[in-house]
């Protein structure tokens, strides 16, 4: 059987082609369009100066670059945080050596505190021997309202024998807005019928005494009288300063 038969149209012979060589001409000529189309495309970029090529070689050559990059940030990362931990540490050393510092200067403080202390009773500055007030203090108490009086009495070495006698506390404030003088009796937390701190001593004696204020007195000055048999007696007066205990 003929693939086509011949149509007679007048004095012309038209032969037609079967559908499945139509299809395949057409995808080939679309095919050859496309690729034509391509290669002019291609053509085009690379008289414009691109080269596919080149391309990926920049493209490999830009990875490149990123990793190195990335591996850079990583060792920098990596210095970075060795230098915290190396500044945490000198911080820490820093702070150490400070806190010994502070320690050592508060030491030598008490040492010349204390040197003081016995150069007073072994050889008193003004070169007299007899009875005085070393040192006076205002602690804070356990409570509101409380605190502690801290009182050192000494002598000069150069006085062999035994001192004795008592000591008088007045407190001095405002309350009410009116001038208020208060007696050891008074403000004692372990209340003294006398209101005086006995003492006796060959060199030197701390007094120690807990009081409590009573409610609106505001404690201004602590007036403080020693008295002995065999001397004068010794007054002084203190400005109200609470003190933090060393």
């Amino acid at each position: 059987m003929p693939e086509f038969a011949p149509q007679r149209t007048g004095a012309f012979v038209i032969r037609q082609m079967p559908s499945w060589r139509r299809r395949a001409v057409l995808i080939v000529g679309t095919l050859g369009v496309l690729i034509a189309l391509y290669l002019m495309y291609e053509w085009g970029r690379f008289e414009g100066g691109y080269s596919k090529f080149a391309e990926i070689q920049q493209r490999r050559e830009l990875n490149a670059k990123i990793e190195s990059l990335q591996e850079e940030n990583e060792r920098l990362r990596a210095a970075i945080a060795s230098a915290e931990l190396d500044r945490k540490v000198e911080n820490k050393a820093y702070a150490d050596v400070e806190k010994n510092l502070a320690d050592l200067q508060a030491q030598v403080l008490k040492h010349r505190e204390q040197l003081t202390f016995y150069r007073g009773i072994v050889s008193p500055e003004d070169g007299i021997g007899g009875l005085r007030i070393q040192r006076f203090q205002v602690l804070p108490g356990a409570g509101d309202h409380q605190y502690r009086l801290r009182l050192v009495l000494v002598q000069s070495m150069r006085q062999e024998s035994v001192v004795s006698g008592s000591v008088i506390v007045q407190l001095e404030g405002v309350r009410e807005n009116r001038p208020v003088q208060l007696s050891l009796s008074e403000a004692a937390e372990t209340q003294r019928a006398d209101g005086q701190l006995p003492f006796q001593f060959r060199y030197f004696q701390n007094l120690e005494q807990d009081i409590v204020l009573p409610d609106g007195f505001e404690p201004r000055a602590v007036t403080v009288e020693v008295r002995s048999p065999r001397m004068d007696p010794v007054r002084e007066s203190y400005p109200w300063q609470v003190q933090t205990e060393a």
